[in-house]
């Protein structure tokens, strides 16, 4: 939150980076704007393919000197073979003015919460013959354990099935 600012400078010759990076965070634009109580910057290096290293982490020492220590500074370039010898930094801050902005926020209401209650639900089991349901909130028979019969029970041969008539996978899921 807050008021993003942003400023831009370009230079050429022996110093063109150091010139380059201040002229964009003494631009007109960011004037008034203390850097120091930027929450991000973001820094775009545009330059021809003779930009050093040297030149790039030169820029960089400048606005992480102008920035606050908590500030979060990411820096770019990008090559435009068209300005040869030139050198410009755009800097965009954010979070400017972050301080103001949060005490106009309303207050945050607490609201109460009630405790839902868990209410047990019915398990559909597919076998394959059928949907049966298990009702895993009533208490079981001793011998059964919670789970339905087996598909090579009593049940299936009543119903005219063959035992190998139901998937092995399926046997396997109901024993």
């Amino acid at each position: 939150m807050g008021l993003a600012m942003m400023g831009s400078g370009t230079a050429r010759g022996d110093d063109r980076a150091q010139a380059a990076a201040e002229a964009a965070i003494k631009n007109p634009l960011l004037e008034d704007v203390n850097l120091n109580g930027a929450c991000g910057i973001l820094v775009n290096v545009t330059a021809g393919p003779n930009l050093t290293m040297r030149e790039f982490d030169e820029i960089g020492r400048i606005i992480h000197d102008f920035a606050s220590e908590d500030a979060t500074v990411v820096i770019g370039t990008s090559l435009d073979p068209e300005m040869k010898d030139d050198v410009r930094v755009t800097v965009v801050a954010t979070g400017l003015n972050r301080a103001a902005a949060s005490r106009q926020q309303p207050p945050i209401r607490m609201v109460e919460t009630q405790q839902m209650q868990m209410r047990p639900r019915p398990v559909v089991l597919r076998t394959g013959t059928g949907n049966e349901v298990v009702d895993y909130a009533q208490p079981q028979a001793a011998g059964s354990q919670g789970r339905p019969e087996s598909a090579g029970s009593s049940k299936h041969a009543d119903s005219g099935l063959d035992y190998l008539d139901i998937p092995a996978f399926l046997r396997r899921q109901a024993d």
